[in-house]
C-alpha cells in the first residue's frame, strides 16, 4: 500500500501542474484576446478620435471635475450602443462683435485659439473700442458664449469662458480683446486719472500689439505699469491732440528699440505727412558725428480704449549708456552738461534762475544734470565755456578750441537740408558738452514744422535756414556767423559731397516706406483730426492744393529734392545729376 502511494503521489503532483499551467495560460488569453490589436489591419477605438483632438480628452475633463470621468453617450445612441469614448473636440472659434458707436454694423474679428486662450483682435473703429456683443462657435452650432458687463468688453481686459461640447463636456477658457493692427502697431494705454499737466504724473498700464505687421510681429508689450505727463510746448497748449512722456516702472524694449524706462509719444498734429520726425531723424542716423539720432516709429494709439491717432514712438533725449555720455565723474574740473535751447512762452521761466542767454543765443537751459543756478558752480562754469565758445564763433577764429566743429557740419547739413526754422538756436535745439570734452552739436529733435512748414521759413527758400531766416529769433545764430568763415563752409562742402546721395536715397526710401505703412491709418487720424484741409499753426503747406494725404507725403518728397538742388547752387557744385 504504501509503495502504491509513492507512485501515485508524484503523478497527481504533476496532473494539478499542468492543470495550473493549463488554467493560467487561458485567463491570459482571455486578457489578450479581450484588448485593442495592436495590428495595423485592426485599428483600436482610441485611432477613432482625431490627432489634434486625442490629447484634450483627458485634460479637459479632468480640468472640470478634478478627476476622470465616464464618457456620454454618442449623441443619438444609447450608452449600450457606445463602443468607446466621445473625445471633446479642439474647438475651432468664429466671432462677430459690435463695436459700441458702430450701430447695427457688424465688424468681422480675427479669433485665434492657444491653449486656452481665445485672442480676438477687432479692427480699429472711429470711435469708442468697446464691444457690446459676442457670440462664438464650434464647428457652426453657438455652443458658448461669454458674459458682458452693460458697458461693453474691455480691450486688453481678460474674461472667463465656459466651452461645453454636445457631450456635456466642459473646458475653461480665458477671452482677450485687442485691436489689431493695420500696418502700424498699435499702442494702447489707460491711465488711472487724466492726463491734465506736464509736470504731474499719472499712474497707468501700457500695451503694445505689432503682431500683424510686417517689421514689429512678437514685439509686444502686454500690461507694463507705467508713469504718464503731458509734454511739448505748441503741441500741448495749441491742440488737443496731446504729446506724451511715459515712464517705465521698469526698462523695456518698446518696438525692438533699446531697452529704457524714459519714452516719448509725438502727436504730430502740424505735420499732415505724418512722418517728418522719421524722415529726418532717419537721414540723420547715416551722419556719423551726430553721435546720437532717436529713433521714431508711427504708431496708432489709443488713450483709455479711444482711438486718438497716429503718433511716433520715440526714446527720449537723456544721459544713458547707449545715449549720451556727459559725466563720468573723472573729471570733476571739466563737468558736463546737456543743454536744450528752448522758448516755452506758456511757462513764467526766470533768466539766471532757470536759463541763461549769450549774447546772440537766448534761453540755454540745463537739462542735466539737475543743479540749481544760483551762482552754482557748474552753472558758473558752462556759461564761461558756452560764452567763450560763441566769442570765437564770433571772431571766425579759434573755435575749435572748444566746438566738435565735424558735429557742427553734420548738424548744419541735416538743418539745412529740412529747412528746420525752429531748430535753428530757437526751441528743440541740443548741444551737450561730455565731461572734459568739447561741446557737441546735437542730437537733432522736432522735425513737424520742417520740410517747408513753417511760416516764418525764407521766401521761395532762397537762404540757409538756420543763418539767414527772416524769421526773427532764427536771423543772428552761431551759424549766421560760420557761414561767412571759408574755412567752415569748406568742411560743409565736402561732407556734402561725401554724404549727399546717401541722404537723398535714405530720405526718399524713407518717404515711400513709410507712406505705404501710415496711409491706411491716416484716413482714421484725419477723421478723428479734421485737420487735413485746415491751416494749422504756423504750417505753410497750401492745404488748397495739397488737400489729400497722398498729396502731403508727396509734397515732403519734392522739397528734399529741391532743397537738395539749392544746397547744390550754394556750395557752386554740378547740378546737372538730379537728386534721385
Amino acid at each position: 500500500m504504501v509503495n502504491a502511494m509513492k507512485k501515485i503521489i508524484p503523478a497527481m503532483v504533476i496532473a494539478i501542474a499542468v492543470l495550473v499551467v493549463i488554467l493560467l495560460a487561458v485567463a491570459i488569453w482571455n486578457t489578450i484576446a479581450g484588448r485593442p490589436s495592436n495590428d495595423p489591419a485592426q485599428p483600436s477605438e482610441a485611432s477613432h478620435i482625431p490627432a489634434n483632438t486625442a490629447n484634450s480628452t483627458a485634460a479637459s475633463t479632468e480640468s472640470t471635475t478634478g478627476r476622470a470621468t465616464e464618457s456620454p453617450a454618442t449623441p443619438g445612441g444609447s450608452a449600450a450602443e457606445s463602443e468607446g469614448p466621445t473625445a471633446t473636440p479642439e474647438p475651432v472659434f468664429s466671432a462677430v462683435i459690435r463695436p459700441a458707436l458702430s450701430g447695427d454694423n457688424a465688424a468681422s474679428v480675427n479669433v485665434s485659439l492657444s491653449g486656452n486662450l481665445i485672442l480676438a483682435e477687432y479692427p480699429m473703429p472711429d470711435g469708442d473700442a468697446a464691444v457690446r456683443s459676442l457670440k462664438l462657435s464650434i464647428d457652426g452650432e453657438n455652443i458658448a458664449s461669454a458674459d458682458y458687463p452693460a458697458e461693453g468688453f474691455t480691450a486688453w481686459t481678460s474674461y472667463p469662458v465656459k466651452v461645453t461640447d454636445t457631450g456635456g463636456l466642459s473646458r475653461e477658457y480665458v477671452l482677450t480683446f485687442r485691436p489689431a493692427a493695420k500696418k502700424l502697431p498699435v499702442v494702447s494705454i489707460y491711465t488711472d486719472a487724466p492726463v491734465e499737466t506736464r509736470t504731474e504724473y499719472v499712474t497707468g498700464t501700457l500695451y503694445v500689439n505689432g503682431d500683424s505687421t510686417e517689421d514689429f510681429a512678437g514685439k509686444n508689450l502686454d500690461g507694463v505699469s507705467i508713469k504718464i505727463r503731458g509734454r511739448g510746448n505748441a503741441s500741448w497748449s495749441m491742440t488737443d491732440k496731446k504729446s506724451y512722456r511715459i515712464k517705465l516702472d521698469e526698462k523695456a524694449s518698446v518696438l525692438g528699440l533699446r531697452k529704457n524706462r524714459d519714452w516719448v509719444l509725438v502727436s504730430t498734429y502740424f505735420d499732415k505727412s505724418l512722418i517728418r520726425n522719421i524722415v529726418a531723424h532717419n537721414m540723420a542716423q547715416t551722419m556719423e558725428h551726430l553721435y546720437y539720432t532717436p529713433t521714431h516709429v508711427a504708431v496708432d494709439l489709443f488713450m483709455n480704449g479711444k482711438y486718438v491717432g497716429v503718433y511716433t514712438v520715440a526714446d527720449k533725449i537723456e544721459e544713458a549708456d547707449h545715449k549720451l555720455t556727459v559725466s563720468t565723474g573723472k573729471n570733476p574740473a571739466e563737468p558736463g552738461f546737456l543743454i536744450e535751447i528752448g522758448w516755452d512762452y506758456s511757462q513764467p521761466y526766470v533768466r539766471d534762475k532757470d536759463y541763461f542767454d549769450t549774447d546772440v543765443i537766448i534761453r540755454l537751459f540745463v537739462k542735466e544734470p539737475d543743479v540749481p543756478y544760483a551762482n552754482a558752480p557748474e552753472i558758473l562754469y558752462i556759461k564761461d565755456y558756452i560764452r567763450k565758445t560763441e566769442q570765437a564763433i564770433l571772431a571766425g577764429e579759434g573755435y575749435e578750441q572748444y566746438l566738435d566743429v565735424d558735429s557742427m557740419v553734420d548738424w548744419f547739413i541735416i538743418t539745412e537740408l529740412t529747412n528746420n526754422t525752429e531748430m535753428a538756436f530757437y526751441r528743440s535745439c541740443y548741444m551737450y558738452k561730455p565731461e572734459g570734452g568739447k561741446l557737441i552739436m546735437g542730437p537733432v529733435w522736432d522735425f513737424d514744422m520742417a520740410f517747408g512748414n513753417h511760416s516764418g521759413d525764407i521766401p521761395g527758400y532762397d537762404g540757409w535756414a538756420s543763418a539767414e531766416a527772416t524769421y526773427w529769433l532764427v536771423n543772428d545764430t552761431w551759424a549766421t556767423y560760420l557761414v561767412k568763415d571759408p574755412a567752415f563752409m569748406e568742411k560743409v562742402k565736402a561732407r556734402w559731397l561725401e554724404k549727399r546721395d546717401l541722404l537723398l536715397q535714405t530720405a526718399f526710401a524713407t518717404v515711400d516706406r513709410q507712406y505705404a505703412l501710415v496711409s491706411p491709418s491716416a484716413e482714421l487720424n484725419f477723421k478723428v483730426w479734421d485737420n487735413l484741409t485746415k491751416q494749422v499753426g504756423e504750417g505753410a503747406v497750401d492745404y488748397t492744393v495739397y488737400n489729400t494725404y497722398e498729396k502731403q507725403v508727396q509734397y515732403v518728397r519734392e522739397f528734399v529734392a529741391a532743397r537738395a538742388a539749392w544746397i547744390d547752387n550754394r556750395l557752386e557744385l554740378d547740378t546737372a545729376r538730379p537728386p534721385q
